[in-house]
Order: C-alpha cells, then structure tokens, then sequence
C-alpha cells in the first residue's frame, strides 16, 4: 500500500473528532461538459470577436489524439478492468457488498473521517452533504461566485435542498476573502430578517481557478471562523486528492478543518465512475437517507468499488507525473514566447493549465478548432498528424487537463501543436490583407 495511504490511516487515527452540533462554462456559443469517453464535440460557433484565419483543409489520416478536455475522459486501465472483473460483490443497498464496504473504510481512514459513503457522482456527494447540513428549509450556504457547487451542479442546492446560496467573490488562488467571509456571516448572525448561514462550502482543489490548491493555513483560519460561529464546513474535495499530493501531506492533514468532505474516482484517480462522501458516523448515517432519496442506492456497486480502490492505491504515482506534465505543458508555453497565447507557470499546481488567448482576433473557441483539426500542411512540416483536443474556458482562456491516458510523450506532441497552430495564425494574420 502506498505511503501517502499509510499516513493517511495514522492521521485518521490521531485527527480530532469532526462531528460538530457545485460544466457549463461561462462564455457565449461554448459546449457543454463532454461525456465521459464520448465523442467529438458538436460544432457549435464561438462568440463574434472580428476577424480569424481560416481553418486548415482537414488531414484524411487518422491523427494521433491528445485529449485535454478534463480528466473526467479518461478510460479504466486494465488493472481497474481485472478488479472490476473479479470483484466480490452483494446488495450495497443493504450494505451487504463487501468490495464496497472496504472501499469505504479505507477512504474514511485516509480521509481522517469516522465514516464514508459509496454515490454515484461528485454532484450527488456535494448535494447530500448540502442537504445533512442545512436540514432547515430556507438555510443559507457561502460559496465562491466560481465554485463548481454553485455554477455547474443545476442549482441543486436550490432546486432540490431549498437552500439558498450566499455567494462570494473567488479570489485568483480559489481561496475566499476572509474578511469579507466573516463580515457576511455577521450580517445575518442573530437577525430574523436574513437567511441563516448554516455551511462554507469550498472547493479544493478549484477547478475555475487552474487547479490550485487551498493553503492549510488558509484552512485552519476558515475552520476557526466557522467555530466563532457555530457554521459547518464542507470541502468539494472532487480533486482534493490532487491537493495531498501537490502539498505532500496525508489527505487527512487537509481535511480535518472539515466537518464533511466529497472525493470523486472518475477524475484524477481514473475510475469509470464513482465518488464518496465523509463525515462523523451520525452524518454518515443521515447521508445514506438522502442517497436514497436522491436515487443514489445501488446494488451490485462492488464492481465500480474495484476500480475506485484501484485508483487510490495508485494514486501518488500517478498524480505526481499528471503534475509534472501539467508543469512541463505550461513551461512549454512560456518558452514558445508566442503573442497568441501565454500561461503563468506559477499558478499551475495540479494538473490543470490555463492559457491565456492574448489576441482580440482570435477566440478561445477557434484556438481549440485549430488545435483539434488536422492539416496536410502540419503533416508536412512536422512529420505527424496529431489532434489536440482542449477545452474552451472563458471569454479569453483555454483549459488543459492532464490526466492517466496522457503521457510524457503525449504532452510533447501537444506543445509542438501548439507551437505549429501559433506561428500559423501569426503567418495567415500577417498575410491577410
């Protein structure tokens, strides 16, 4: 068993009690989230923004794919497919499958919680733990303005917990103002006039934000507000494993500041499916209530379990060379020196790269085409046909994830299009008239 999973089991052991009494991108014309595996993106126009080159006559052969997109495209390896395979399986709805059951003691364990819950989706953990906290109708939750709890999960909160959701300004590192956190909470602590703040939500690590990691002193401070005031913590913790691995602690370490936390498999950590939520046992217990609530029981889950403990046991060697190609990627793009595009290096520190579309004559939209498409003209000159696939972010930005079907040699081959597509646009935008 890993290290990082032994640590995490003895600071589990020692961590203090935690039982205290969430795409569609924002910019015009963009595609949804893509399905996991799924196909080409319908095409659909990006935002009218004056003049581009045009696009390359497309390349008949068929390229070699570096798919970008998010990690949630990745397809389980053969290991996962053996576990999934032989996996020792019962009926989860009554507890009866073991290969679930030690899936969830060995996450509660490393996650320093008393107990965990097999669900189906992130958005499902996030939306239980929403609603064990915020039992009143009517409770008021703090978030970011960016978070994925509050702009990508259909409002669940609202739609089904009747919650409603206080939102905060996102600084650039994912964290919140914690001045500006407390002076909300004080606004509304005694009134009978405001919504009563019940939960800080945050996310970590922050998907808008390009994949940074929340600083643990960061956490200590937000978990001695919330105690000020009697509020509960929750962690969108969909990549919080990417998180442990960046700051090389225990995930422990970083979740006892919180009263609950969610951890998806099929992201980083490969899975086809699957995510958990944590928490104090009585937390734990009120959460299976809501999963059922919520359709969220199943049955014969042991074989989606496999793949999900397949993935953690793997997960520190993995993450760490997504990291590492993430870094290499981005360093990549500062050295390219292009005006089309540029990165801040510093910022990346997961898997994730956010480029920054530096022209007004070109959108992030057309950049990703341009990369995703295929001309005689690059086979020519680089020997190669080659297909990036990339994720239009925002109104100026692109995002790239690394993820486990993405390789050393694959994250060269993306650079090298990149540079190709650059000093393309830069030559046609010279020569138009």
């Amino acid at each position: 068993m890993l290290r990082l999973l032994r640590v995490g089991r003895a600071a589990g052991r020692g961590g203090r009690s935690l039982c205290k009494p969430p795409p569609a991108p924002r910019r015009t014309g963009a595609t949804g989230p893509p399905c996991k595996g799924g196909g080409p993106d319908p095409a659909r126009p990006g935002p009218a923004d004056g003049p581009s080159p045009p696009a390359p006559r497309s390349w008949g052969a068929q390229p070699h794919v570096v798919d970008l997109r998010s990690d949630t495209v990745t397809r389980p390896s053969a290991e996962m497919r053996q576990a999934m395979a032989q996996a020792e399986v019962g009926d989860d709805d009554y507890g009866e499958d073991p290969t679930v059951n030690e899936l969830q003691h060995l996450a509660a364990q490393l996650l320093g919680m008393e107990e965990a819950l097999f669900v189906p989706t992130s958005t499902m953990a996030n939306l239980i733990a929403v609603m064990c906290h915020c039992q009143r109708r009517g409770a008021q939750l703090l978030v970011g303005r960016e978070a994925h709890l509050h702009v990508f999960e259909q409002g669940g909160v609202a739609q089904v917990a009747g919650v409603h959701s206080q939102v905060l300004q996102d600084l650039p590192d994912g964290t919140l103002d914690l001045d500006e956190l407390e002076s909300t909470v004080r606004a509304g602590y005694g009134s009978r006039y405001h919504p009563r703040s019940v939960l800080i939500c945050l996310e970590n690590t922050h998907n808008s934000a390009g994949g940074r990691v929340l600083p643990l002193a960061y956490l200590r401070e937000v978990r001695l507000l919330a105690d000020r005031y009697g509020l509960h913590i929750h962690m969108d913790g969909a990549r919080l494993m990417n998180a442990a691995v960046a700051q090389g602690v225990a995930p422990a370490q970083i979740t006892q500041h919180c009263d609950s936390v969610s951890l998806c498999f099929s992201k980083g950590l490969g899975a086809p499916a699957g995510a958990l939520v944590a928490g104090c046992r009585e937390f734990v217990a009120e959460a299976w209530r809501m999963r059922k609530l919520l359709g969220g029981g199943m049955r014969q889950a042991g074989v989606l379990a496999a793949a999900a403990r397949v993935g953690l046991e793997r997960m520190e060697e993995t993450l760490q060379r997504d990291h590492g190609n993430a870094r290499s990627f981005a360093q990549g793009v500062l050295e390219l020196g292009s005006p089309i595009c540029s990165v801040d290096p510093s910022a990346v520190e997961t898997n994730m790269v956010l480029v920054k579309v530096a022209v007004p004559w070109l959108s992030p939209e057309k950049l990703c085409e341009r990369m995703q498409a295929v001309s005689e003209e690059e086979v020519a000159e680089t020997g190669r046909a080659v297909s990036v696939r990339l994720f239009p972010w925002a109104a100026r930005s692109l995002r790239a994830v690394w993820h486990c079907d993405v390789s050393t040699q694959d994250t060269q081959l993306a650079a090298n299009k990149l540079k190709f597509v650059a000093e393309q646009c830069r030559w046609e935008r010279g020569a138009a008239p």
